[in-house]
């Protein structure tokens, strides 16, 4: 068993250090390394990396991330090294609140016109002819 290990790093947290992500693979798999990329490999390296960079990576970004590792492995680089821009997982679950907000009208009030006075002269002659 060889080990390849993934360094990620997010360009949009301030002061972020590089995430790693290990994986031990075989000599058999490191010919055909797309076989080991299945679908519950995948949701494991996302929730994973998510934990540790406390940032959201959408579909299109674990596929960048796959795309590059397989590229490495298929060269024979142990490490690999990518960063993205990736937003903070708070503002990833943003879309999801489920609040339709408070549709009640308010009280309506009348105006008070008692402490508006005319600024700077008198008030212009009303002609109503």
């Amino acid at each position: 068993m060889v080990q390849y290990t993934l360094y990620l790093l997010s360009t949009s947290q301030p002061d972020s250090q590089p995430v790693s992500y290990n994986l031990n693979i075989s000599e058999n798999e490191e010919n055909n390394p797309e076989s080991i990329f299945n679908s519950k490999l995948r949701e494991k390296m996302r929730s994973q990396l998510q934990q540790q960079t406390a940032c959201a990576i959408n579909n299109a970004n674990l596929e960048k991330i796959i795309k590059t590792w397989l590229e490495d492995i298929r060269e024979g680089y142990r490490t690999t090294s990518i960063t993205l821009d990736l937003p903070a997982l708070e503002f990833e679950e943003i879309h999801q609140i489920q609040d339709s907000g408070d549709r009640r009208i308010p009280d309506l009030f009348p105006p008070n016109f008692s402490q508006i006075e005319p600024q700077g002269g008198a008030l212009p002659p009303l002609d109503f002819t």
